[in-house]
């Protein structure tokens, strides 16, 4: 009788474990490889980091951890990927609700074992890019390097002709692109 109840209570904690969300994300075998061999990755937009925090909303708020930043991924959640910078360990809350990515995609689209070629672009492009600015003409492509990704909640998708991303929690800006090359910048 004692195993049975044994049995049955693994099988209703592992089964509460599931419906309450324990189990929302799954990392790829590259991506685990990567946090078990403590594998060297690079930040693939520039993010800032408030203390020992940054955010999935992508306040521009705080310390610049540049793109090409080499990192070590500590640990990886459903609600924050973890990783080492300056020898400091900072928590990247993912905010699912704002960015629609779990920490698997998230961890996919910020962080990369390879660095980004940004010999493609002007040194003026370049620069703005390292220092997190958006300038006008400044494409899309080179806005998500140097600003990171808009929250998905407010941008719906990168298609849209206008970009809202948050300063700090509140202040926002919005980015307008036309033929996919910013043309105002509203503070």
């Amino acid at each position: 009788m004692k195993r049975l109840i044994s049995y049955i209570s693994i099988i209703l904690v592992t089964f509460l474990f599931t419906a309450c969300g324990g189990a929302k994300y799954s990392l790829t075998p590259e991506q685990q490889k990567i946090i078990s061999s403590n594998e060297t990755v690079y930040t693939q937009v520039n993010m800032w980091a408030e203390g020992k925090r940054t955010f999935g909303t992508n306040f521009s708020k705080g310390l610049l951890i540049p793109i090409n930043t080499e990192l070590k991924i500590i640990s990886v959640d459903g609600k924050r990927i973890v990783f080492e910078y300056l020898g400091a360990q900072i928590n990247y809350e993912v905010y699912t609700k704002h960015t629609q990515l779990n920490s698997e995609e998230t961890m996919s689209r910020l962080f990369s074992t390879k660095k980004v070629d940004l010999s493609k672009f002007s040194k003026k492009v370049q620069n703005n890019i390292l220092s997190g600015k958006i300038a006008i003409g400044m494409t899309k492509d080179e806005v998500l390097l140097a600003r990171g990704y808009p929250p998905a909640h407010v941008t719906i998708a990168l298609e849209v002709d206008t970009w809202k991303y948050w300063q700090h929690r509140f202040r926002t800006m919005r980015v307008e692109f036309k033929n996919g090359k910013v043309v105002n910048i509203i503070k």
